[in-house]
């Protein structure tokens, strides 16, 4: 009963025009900072340890930033939740690919492309890729070899509901076939190695808890450890490997802009790939430091 009735629920929100949304986003950032406090703390020990050198002041402006950035991804991902049309999706130009010869040109030269990023801009939106090229150019994008990888959460009924929720554009979105779970990642890429394919994988600087080996990278002040199994398997099957900055360049709109860590990633050591991804990581989030998800405890070991 709980699940479809939140999942009505957001259907009918979704339905809602995004100014709409955008206007609410305003008193939810409220609510979440000043109200409920939702890991005010966290937020402002990430963001001082990680600029020590900027003043309090402006470390409660990025947070304050951030907080209603937070907030309009929500009220994004709801909308997003109720496009059950590409073109709808496509005429609000929430996102937009800058460079889309470049995933052209690796996926026509190499086996697979993997294509790492983080928690920048809206991460929430990225199943609708395919309605995101504003070029003349076609892309070799398409639901059959288009992978995401995500990590199973605890609740049932909440990983039920963002799986729909993240792929609501597609003409398939029950069947579609490239929503991967983590664990699972290594046996299907062995098992696809002979298929070209799109990989898309959120990569964040703590491995899990039970991972049994990890990589150590300089990332904003601190000495991190990595989840590097995305450069290891593109390292494995010779897979060209992209970097992925979604940044906010204004509200509603995120341009997706790719670059490449190499080209053929068994020539490269993985944690050279890995300290590459994390220095380009670092450029963007201190351009645009409220762009990132601060609320998660990444720098604690």
């Amino acid at each position: 009963m709980g699940k479809f009735f939140v999942k009505g629920l957001m259907r009918l929100f979704g339905m809602l025009p995004l100014k709409v949304h955008y206007f609410n986003a305003r008193w939810i950032a409220w609510l979440l900072r000043n109200v409920i406090g939702y890991r005010r703390d966290e937020v402002l020990i990430n963001l001082t340890s990680c600029f020590p050198e900027k003043e309090y002041n402006e470390l409660k402006q990025i947070s304050k930033d951030f907080y209603l950035h937070f907030a309009e991804l929500i009220v994004e991902a709801i909308w997003f939740g109720a496009c059950r049309n590409p073109e709808r999706l496509h005429k609000a130009r929430m996102m937009e690919i800058a460079n889309p010869s470049l995933l052209n040109e690796l996926y026509e030269k190499f086996p697979s492309v993997m294509v790492m990023y983080s928690h920048t801009g809206n991460w929430e939106l990225y199943g609708g890729i395919a309605s995101y090229n504003y070029t003349d150019l076609p892309m070799h994008i398409r639901e059959d070899n288009f992978c995401v990888v995500y990590r199973k959460l605890s609740s049932r009924m909440w990983d039920e509901i963002l799986r729909k929720n993240r792929f609501a554009p597609l003409l398939d979105r029950d069947g579609f076939p490239g929503y991967i779970e983590s664990k699972t990642l290594p046996r299907y890429v062995f098992s696809h190695r002979n298929e070209k394919k799109f990989y898309n994988v959120n990569t964040d600087q703590r491995p899990y808890y039970a991972a049994p080996s990890f990589i150590e990278c300089d990332f904003l002040h601190h000495r991190v450890r990595t989840m590097s199994a995305a450069a290891s398997l593109a390292a494995k099957f010779k897979m060209a490997v992209v970097y992925l900055n979604m940044n906010r360049t204004r509200q509603g709109h995120y341009l997706l802009e790719y670059t490449t860590l190499c080209e053929d990633a068994s020539q490269m050591p993985v944690e050279a790939i890995m300290q590459q991804y994390y220095s380009l990581l670092e450029k963007d989030i201190r351009n645009n430091p409220a762009n990132y998800l601060w609320t998660h405890r990444r720098f604690q070991q």
